[in-house]
């Protein structure tokens, strides 16, 4: 699995959590305050407390979908 990574907040002295991209913009963890927010298909689906929460939420979610016979984005 890819990461990407941005890096919006390089010049403040407490930026807080950094975003990131999984796939090919299938999910995507924005930071909102000092959470961050898991967006699917423009949806919110949840706001997480920490990196390592969001990216077991989307695992999970990943996992569900494929279950469900959700058509895979590729």
């Amino acid at each position: 699995m890819k990461f990407k990574y941005t890096n919006s907040n390089i010049l403040e002295a407490n930026p807080g959590p950094i975003g990131f991209i999984i796939g090919k913009g299938e999910y995507a963890a924005i930071p909102y305050g000092n959470q961050l927010m898991i967006i699917h298909n423009g949806q919110q689906l949840k706001v997480c407390r920490n990196e390592k929460s969001a990216h077991n939420f989307i695992e999970n979610h990943k996992k569900q979908q494929q279950k469900r016979g959700a058509p895979k984005v590729s």
